[in-house]
């Protein structure tokens, strides 16, 4: 589906403690994408689908302060929250009313005590207090990889991604696809070489189907370009991985290589889990 145009990009100051900046992208069929940048220390981003028929959220994010400009956001669009498709992020869900949340298994399962995503936000929460969007869901609609929903008119096909754990999303309406982590000038967190396998075949399947718009959670939407940007960057650092005899060369050579990405601390994350 042809895009018409950006329509605006602005900066909105919330509250004392937030300020966001919010991306509107409009397309045919009276559909609009929201890209809400919190500008948080992770960058996280997260996205609203507006179709004539209401809102689906895709993805919250970390701060309470960040959750309630979010939600004060999503209140001057007027529309029907048809559904919040959640996954990877302490996501204050409870903040967007009586919405219905859409997860996998794996997702549900991360929120839960000794899950993933629950012990994140534990970390979250004994370094920073009560300023984390520590409400996690203990129950959802259950998905699958591979269905299809059908929300406020539009259909989200749910994706595998390389976790095995949480999920990513395909909008055929807009020809985008929505992931964890990509951003073409981001680090990102990279657990395993076999991992680092999973993500290039996951990116080369996004080539093969087209997608022209890319969104993830932290980093702003991009276009296809960014995809083979990012295999060439997951190719050497799994080269590098390889190489490298301890954590200190490996975060060195890949500074080297990758002078400009940001997301320092993923990377430090990576090798770490790469050279335990």
């Amino acid at each position: 589906m042809k895009k018409i145009f950006c329509a605006f990009c602005a900066v909105i100051l919330m509250t004392s403690a937030c300020s966001a900046a919010v991306t509107v992208q409009e397309f045919s069929g009276g559909i609009k994408l929201h890209a809400f940048a919190t500008g948080d220390n992770m960058n996280d981003h997260c996205y609203i689908v507006e179709t004539p028929e209401g809102l689906v959220l895709i993805e919250s994010t970390a701060y309470r302060p960040d959750v309630n400009a979010f939600n004060d956001y999503i209140k001057t669009l007027g529309k029907p929250i048809a559904g919040a498709l959640l996954s990877y992020h302490p996501n204050g869900y409870r903040t967007y009313g009586d919405i219905k949340v859409y997860a996998t298994e794996g997702a549900l399962k991360s929120w839960a005590e000794g899950g993933s995503v629950w012990g994140l936000t534990q970390s979250f929460i004994a370094a920073l207090g009560d300023t984390v969007a520590e409400d996690l869901p203990d129950s959802a609609e259950i998905i699958t990889e591979g269905q299809t929903l059908n929300l406020a008119g539009m259909d989200f096909v749910i994706l595998h991604e390389s976790d095995g754990e949480n999920y990513g999303i395909a909008i055929p309406a807009i020809n985008a696809v929505y992931r964890h982590m990509m951003g073409s000038k981001t680090h990102n967190i990279l657990p395993a070489v076999s991992y680092i396998e999973a993500e290039i075949a996951e990116l080369k399947g996004y080539q093969d189907k087209g997608y022209s718009l890319i969104l993830t959670s932290h980093n702003a939407p991009e276009g296809k370009e960014a995809v083979a940007e990012k295999i060439s960057y997951l190719e050497k650092v799994s080269e590098l991985a390889g190489t490298c005899r301890n954590a200190e060369e490996f975060t060195a050579k890949v500074k080297e290589a990758f002078p400009d990405y940001n997301g320092e601390a993923y990377l430090g994350m990576s090798a770490g889990a790469l050279f335990k």
